[in-house]
Formats: structure tokens, sequence, C-alpha cells
């Protein structure tokens, strides 16, 4: 008796074990597509975004230094240009009334370079007319890259404008052809 319980508890754990398996089901199996995109980016920074002259001299008035980063990731390679450019090239620092100092007497330079007026045409579309000036060209490639670059700035005054506080805005953009 004993012998045919031991075997009925033996079948009835068989049959839950087989019970078992054969309840398992599957699914069908989905897939779900990843898709990521980095798009080009290209950024210019300034380390000071505001220079002063504490008081004008006929000839050579040099800004304190300006360091410009670019800093790009891009998916094609070109050229690299930083243009710089005054909106209103016949005052591009004004006393706020009628007293002003013209793009043609702001010089800029880069790393130390030659000076050059700020009297040059839009680049790229970008800058106006008469006001504009390429800072460097270099090429770039593909890819994650970025420069510091020393901006110096300069007035060249052939005569003392009259007494007052003069403001400008230096505008920078950074293009890849």
């Amino acid at each position: 008796m004993q012998r045919s319980l031991r075997s009925f508890l033996a079948l009835g754990a068989l049959a839950l074990v087989a019970t078992t398996a054969q309840a398992q089901v599957l699914s069908n199996t989905p897939t779900v597509t990843l898709n990521a995109t980095q798009l080009p980016t290209l950024t210019v920074t300034v380390s000071t975004p505001s220079v002063s002259i504490a008081s004008l001299n006929v000839g050579n008035n040099d800004f304190p230094g300006v360091n410009v980063t670019t800093a790009w990731n891009l998916g094609t390679a070109g050229t690299l240009q930083l243009v710089g450019w005054f909106a209103v090239p016949a005052a591009a620092l004004s006393d706020g009334g009628t007293n002003n100092i013209p793009s043609s007497s702001v010089l800029g330079q880069v790393n130390g370079g030659t000076y050059t007026a700020f009297t040059g045409a839009a680049v790229g579309g970008v800058g106006v007319a008469g006001g504009s000036l390429s800072l460097f060209s270099a090429a770039v490639g593909v890819g994650i890259g970025n420069r510091v670059d020393a901006l110096g700035l300069r007035l060249a005054l052939a005569s003392a404008p009259p007494a007052g506080a003069y403001t400008g805005t230096l505008n920078l953009r950074a293009i890849v052809q």
C-alpha cells in the first residue's frame, strides 16, 4: 500500500511538472528601432563681454584684449571664419547724441596680426557693408574642435572726438562654408 501511495504521489508530481511545462506560452517579438541625431554646432564665446578705454588720445588707443573661443561639432568639413561687424558703420561708437566714431576708426586683429579697420563687406551673409571684418579664416574638418584667439581692438583717432562717453557694440559670428 505504501508503495502504491508513493507511486501515486510520484505520478502526481510528474503530472504537475508536465502541466507546468505545457502552460508556457511565448508572445511575438516586436522590435524598437532607436535613432539619435547629433546636430552640428558652432558657438562663439568671449572672455570679457565689455572693455573700456579710460581716456581717449589722438592716435592709437588700445582696448584690453579679449579671448574669443570658437567651438564646433561638424558633420562636414569647410572653411571656418570669424566675422566682426558694427550694425551702423557710421556710428560704431556713439555718445548717444550726435557725436559718433565710425567703424573706419575701429581696428581689429587676431593673435598679434596686423590691425585692420572694420570697413569691409558682409562675409557669407554675416555683417553689414562698410562695417565688417573677417578676423580669421581656417580650414576645419569633420568632428569636434575648438580654438581660442586673442582679439585685439584699437581706436585709431586722427583727431580727438568731442568730450563724452562713447559706447558701441561689436558683433561676432562664426560661419563655416
